[in-house]
């Protein structure tokens, strides 16, 4: 398998907003369910991708390409950006964000952020998803972090376990209430790697 690495690219917004979707284990949904008629939460992340406003941009991911096809995603950036904005606010019902004030108030000091990385289902065992860890962890250094960060639903023992391999601790065990479009019932963990 010749796989190739890069950065993503406007044209490359839906298949992001797809995986990104899929890693969320069900957070996206929750979020942003109902809030525009006839718009999807998927077709809501794939407009916000596509609007380019950093962090939450297609410039801020790096893509996994077999062939034509982009197979892989990890998204990331400076983790002072993974917060409740005044836009977030505006944006979402204050049920949905109270829920979440915990997972969004949570984060490492002076680290860089994976908000989301995935490989689709079919590419899955084949090392893409520690290349995509590996070449976050570059781009990070590269932008002059030393340490790498993320949250992960605790229940999520497959992943947990993933990246507990790639050297991750747990720093916290973050609140988060259940809910039926949630995957997961036992909240989150903050995890962070030194680069």
């Amino acid at each position: 398998m010749s796989i190739k690495y890069r950065q993503g690219t406007k044209a490359d917004c839906h298949r992001i907003a797809e995986l990104d979707y899929i890693a969320s284990d069900g957070a996206v949904e929750y979020l942003f369910h109902d809030l525009i008629p006839g718009q999807s939460p998927l077709k809501l992340l794939c407009d916000g991708l596509e609007k380019d406003v950093y962090p939450y941009t297609f410039r801020s991911s790096i893509v996994a390409e077999l062939g034509q096809n982009v197979i892989g995603v990890a998204l990331s950036y400076p983790a002072h950006f993974h917060c409740i904005t005044d836009d977030l606010r505006s944006f979402l019902p204050a049920d949905r964000l109270e829920r979440f004030h915990d997972f969004y108030s949570s984060r490492v000091a002076e680290s860089y952020f994976l908000d989301a990385i995935c490989v689709d289902e079919s590419h899955r065992g084949f090392g893409i998803g520690s290349s995509l860890l590996k070449h976050t962890k570059e781009k990070a250094s590269s932008e002059g972090y030393s340490k790498l960060s993320l949250i992960v639903f605790a229940d999520n023992t497959r992943a947990v376990n993933f990246y507990e391999k790639q050297g991750f601790n747990v720093v916290k065990n973050i609140k988060l209430e259940c809910h039926k479009l949630l995957s997961y019932d036992g909240g989150c963990l903050l995890m962070s790697v030194e680069i």
